[in-house]
């Protein structure tokens, strides 16, 4: 046999060895792939992957034991996180019951100490402890709010209901500090009413409503209480592709850019405003709410021009009716 025909004849048949090794290699590739997203995936869904005794020495069941580690300690974690937040709502429970019964005795005794004969000085004194006690126990009601949100203890139910319902309920909360001040409250909402008399139609919108007439009211409070007397707090309603947009805006003292990212942390309170009412968590607590239904807010506002709060959350389905 000719020495050509016999290289040619190697060149092939390794060629063909070669052929042969990459198809082998890459339905390696392919069945590893496979195997490691089929664990993955059981990963993901809460369960351990499968470890088969064939499969020990191989690379997919050495990887697949390092898996089911993972997932050992992971679920280690879950259960202690779930065994923390368990602690947490009994303290919570516990402090928020603790604190309720002195906090409503000490009221009655001043409401019984308000119906005596006492000096000028001493009414004087009275009401400066009446005023305490409500700090002190708004104070008590906001700290187990926040707790409870953050821990995850109140969970967020989003349904379809009307938002306009659930706006006319945080605007009628606001309504007697704001005419204490003489500050004109507007609602507006397209062809719609806001506040909920009269309005033609109605919008329905996934939303936590109890919450959501938190966070709102939140703003509204927040606009009447740094808006000096005269002014004008808006509340506005603006439905877009994706979210629906609630805007409350005021003519206040507004707030520096280098600020705007501040005011969302706890208890935060801006250096001009700490001789004011507050404790700096009404904006956190509107923030969370927010982020808790899919949401998110936003301020735009300039140094004595007021400010602009958006609370955004998202339509999913909303639908508005006549």
């Amino acid at each position: 046999m000719d020495w050509k025909v016999i290289v040619m004849v190697c060149a092939i048949a390794l060629a063909g060895i070669l052929v042969w090794r990459m198809q082998k290699l890459k339905r390696d590739v392919c069945d590893f792939a496979d195997g490691l997203e089929h664990s993955l995936d059981e990963i993901l869904q809460g369960r351990k992957p499968e470890e088969s005794a064939d499969a020990q020495d191989s690379l997919l069941g050495k990887v697949n034991e390092k898996l089911g580690r993972v997932f050992h300690v992971l679920e280690t974690k879950a259960e202690e996180n779930l065994r923390g937040k368990q602690q947490m709502k009994e303290l919570i429970s516990d402090i928020s019951h603790q604190t309720k019964t002195p906090v409503a005795n000490q009221k009655i005794y001043l409401e019984i100490l308000k119906d005596m004969e006492l000096s000028g000085e001493a009414k004087e004194f009275l009401d400066k402890l009446e005023h305490q006690t409500d700090r002190l126990d708004f104070l008590f009601q906001s700290l187990v709010k926040m707790s409870r949100l953050e821990t995850g203890v109140i969970q967020i139910r989003k349904e379809e209901k009307d938002l306009f319902e659930t706006l006319a309920g945080a605007v009628a909360a606001v309504v007697p500090a704001a005419s204490k001040k003489g500050i004109v409250l507007e609602a507006e909402g397209g062809e719609e009413d806001v506040t909920g008399e009269n309005h033609r139609n109605r919008l329905f919108l996934p939303h936590d409503r109890k919450w959501t007439e938190e966070a709102v009211y939140n703003l509204l409070e927040n606009a009447v209480k740094y808006t000096p007397k005269g002014g004008k707090v808006t509340l506005r309603v603006q439905k877009r592709e994706i979210f629906t947009e609630i805007h409350v805006s005021d003519t206040g003292k507004g707030i520096s850019l280098e600020r705007q990212a501040q005011i969302f942390t706890r208890f935060y309170r801006e250096p001009e405003v700490q001789n004011q009412e507050g404790l700096g968590i009404g904006l956190y607590l509107t923030r969370k709410i927010a982020e808790l239904q899919g949401g998110y807010v936003e301020v735009s506002s300039r140094p004595g021009r007021g400010a602009d709060f958006c609370i955004f959350l998202p339509n999913a389905g909303s639908v508005t009716v006549s």
